[in-house]
């Protein structure tokens, strides 16, 4: 398959939303709790990836028929997505969805390391088709898959969402997606369903539409929530891109439940929580390591090869990485610049500076936990 996955949405598809939800190990019981709660006709579409044994036949799509009147699929290749519907995932396949269209793969031509990880597969491919109209859900189970795929519909502007570990029977990949600093909320079964629900309903929004570009809010709009967290969060965002900035606060408005644009920033002035959730969105610490693989090669091939024939013995080479989110970018450099100043023999050493205005992230870079 072509790995250049379309990075949007056709004008006829542009206001459905898709949810992914991954589930393994206790699993069922949410899935269950999760569809009793959630509208028939939100006009959202559900994939369901749950880690299934190839030797047994699943009864997902029995079960589910029970508690949700919504019509209910074991996918097929090329299938194509319809609103109000929920899709299951077969045995003993990956499944990625380009366009509106559900493609089959064999789980060994997507292994990693002889390890198989379906939620996260499709919610990379999710992440790249679907971008802000991505909703990830991570149920219970075991390990940390989801994870990544998550990170994925975060960094792409869609929503991110997990059990909450207490509810979960088995709570690893919730705590480890949880633990990613990455999730849009964190909620039992029922009250997931009951969010988005929420999310997904046609929003009263005052954006304009320009030659079908993303949705833009209103200068004023934009100004006025923009001085609200200056003023209060001492963070001065008005030099962000205003597409960027449009995107994330629409973000968060859909999340937040209320009914327009002006409740929101309304909001925004009383709550302290909800405008600290609002920078921190608009921060986007999103990163992993060697994250733009073109730009370390030539970090790897001639800058610091250069850098290290240039310096004098016992002399010190400094950087200085800005905007390190939660570091995976400074330790990166590290690597490469300890395996050059290895190779190369000289006596140097090296120092390497982060800094980020994320107080949490740069708690985490500073652990070098990952």
């Amino acid at each position: 398959m072509n790995s250049s996955v379309s990075s949007s949405i056709s004008e006829q598809e542009q206001n459905f939303f898709v949810v992914g939800i991954g589930a393994s190990a206790g699993g069922l019981r949410a899935l269950e709790e999760f569809f009793e709660h959630m509208s028939t006709d939100s006009g959202a579409i559900f994939v369901v990836i749950q880690h299934l044994s190839p030797d047994f036949k699943s009864l997902m799509k029995e079960l589910l028929e029970r508690r949700t009147r919504m019509a209910v699929y074991r996918v097929t290749e090329g299938m194509e997505l319809q609103p109000n519907s929920v899709y299951l995932i077969p045995p003993g396949k990956n499944l990625v969805l380009e366009n509106r269209k559900l493609h089959l793969l064999e789980q060994e031509e997507r292994s990693r390391h002889g390890l198989n990880f379906p939620i996260d597969i499709f919610l990379e491919s999710l992440a790249k088709t679907y971008v802000e109209r991505a909703i990830g859900v991570i149920l219970s189970g075991t390990g940390s898959d989801g994870t990544n795929g998550l990170r994925a519909i975060h960094e792409a502007g869609g929503f991110a969402m997990v059990q909450e570990p207490t509810t979960a029977e088995f709570d690893g990949m919730p705590r480890t997606a949880i633990a990613t600093g990455v999730v849009d909320r964190i909620l039992s079964p029922s009250e997931l369903a009951q969010t988005i629900n929420q999310l997904v309903k046609p929003p009263n929004l005052p954006f304009k539409d320009d030659n079908n570009q993303s949705e833009l809010l209103k200068s004023q709009h934009l100004e006025h929530i923009v001085s609200i967290l200056a003023q209060y969060e001492q963070t001065d965002f008005s030099h962000y891109k205003i597409t960027t900035l449009s995107r994330r606060i629409h973000r968060r408005y859909l999340i937040s439940g209320c009914n327009s644009l002006d409740e929101f920033i309304r909001l925004l002035e009383i709550s302290s929580q909800e405008r600290a959730i609002l920078r921190q969105d608009l921060l986007i610490s999103v990163t992993h390591f060697f994250r733009d693989p073109l730009a370390w090669d030539v970090l790897e091939a001639k800058v610091i090869p250069q850098l290290i024939a240039k310096a004098n013995p016992q002399e010190e080479i400094r950087c200085w990485v800005t905007a390190c989110a939660t570091g995976e970018e400074a330790y990166s450099l590290a690597i490469l610049l300890d395996e050059a100043v290895t190779k190369s023999e000289k006596q140097i050493t090296f120092k390497i500076f982060a800094t980020d205005i994320d107080k949490v992230a740069l708690e985490k870079a500073t652990q070098g936990i990952y």
